[in-house]
């Protein structure tokens, strides 16, 4: 029994699973990742002020992906298929077809056709051919045989703009015309004369208050609040620029949105025209911030309304 035991074979040579990637991938410890095949690629870098996209416009890196990509390549494994190197192209693992996984100098993975639920695999110093639990192709975004590009913006945090919404205490829509809705506290009588007499503010806004337009009439609660829910959290299909304004993009005249918040700071949106080769997309930035973005058309129909449009009905 112990001779017999000490002659088995490995798992990977008998036809078992093996982890493929040894110890834990952490994204405060990995530097660099780049993926590339199809006719493209993309390098993902833990810089100084996080992870980005260092050769799509510096763009900052969807952290969530990352630590899901991280996470599956930990715990993955593959059960052997082949080790002839005359196949690889039959399970497209071979140099020119494979798409390229590498991780600092721990991962260094060739990706074929998907198999299943999974997918072959081979590592760069080997023509071993396993079959992953895993599908690693759909981490990229790619399905079927198609050998294409993986989509760089699927790999971007497309958070363009955020603020907090109980912060905002006024808003200037600068479009066809110029319209302010400032968010008034709504207090009672009582309140305030309890207020006058302890020194205390009589209430934060929360959700007590009321929108004036253009300091002359209360708006309607509903359309004052649909602008706010439409600036808080811009989301944007993808960065096309970063630094100078990208010419046509109409960023030099743009239509603006001042967000105040907290009373005390302006936030300026710009928005520019329409992008000819996005459908549905126009030109965006945030006044004092590099990057140039593709935000959807309705985000701006949304924002930009006349004083008229904002009465209460």
């Amino acid at each position: 029994y112990a001779l017999s035991s000490q002659r088995r074979p490995s798992l990977d040579t008998s036809g078992g699973f093996v982890d493929l990637v040894e110890g834990k991938l952490s994204t405060d410890e990995v530097q660099r990742i780049e993926f590339a095949g199809g006719g493209g690629g993309f390098t993902l870098v833990n810089g100084d002020e996080g992870w980005i996209v260092e050769n799509h416009f510096g763009a900052p890196a969807n952290l969530n992906k990352i630590r899901t990509l991280l996470g599956n390549l930990e715990s993955f494994t593959g059960e052997l298929r082949s080790d002839e190197a005359g196949v690889l192209a039959s399970y497209a693992l071979d140099d020119s077809s494979a798409y390229r996984l590498t991780i600092d100098d721990r991962v260094d993975l060739l990706i074929g056709k998907q198999a299943g639920s999974g997918c072959f695999v081979r590592m760069g110093n080997s023509d071993r051919v396993y079959v992953t639990d895993h599908n690693f192709l759909s981490d990229f975004g790619l399905w079927g045989d198609e050998r294409k590009a993986a989509e760089v913006s699927s790999w971007v945090d497309l958070l363009a703009f955020q603020v907090t919404r109980e912060d905002v205490t006024r808003v200037v829509i600068e479009g066809e015309e110029t319209v302010t809705l400032d968010r008034e506290l709504i207090v009672s009588e009582e309140a305030e004369e309890e207020a006058e007499e302890s020194e205390v503010p009589a209430a934060s806004v929360g959700d007590n208050y009321e929108w004036r337009i253009n300091s002359d009439f209360i708006g309607s609660r509903s359309k004052g609040d649909a602008i706010l829910s439409s600036l808080v959290s811009v989301r944007a299909r993808d960065v096309l620029a970063r630094g100078e304004n990208p010419e046509g993009s109409g960023l030099d005249d743009p239509d603006r949105v001042t967000v105040t918040v907290d009373a005390a700071e302006d936030l300026v949106l710009l928005f520019g025209g329409p992008i000819e080769e996005m459908t549905g997309q126009v030109w965006f930035r945030v006044e004092g911030q590099d990057l140039v973005w593709a935000v959807p058309e309705y985000v701006k129909n949304n924002l930009f309304k006349t004083a008229d449009e904002l009465r209460a009905e």
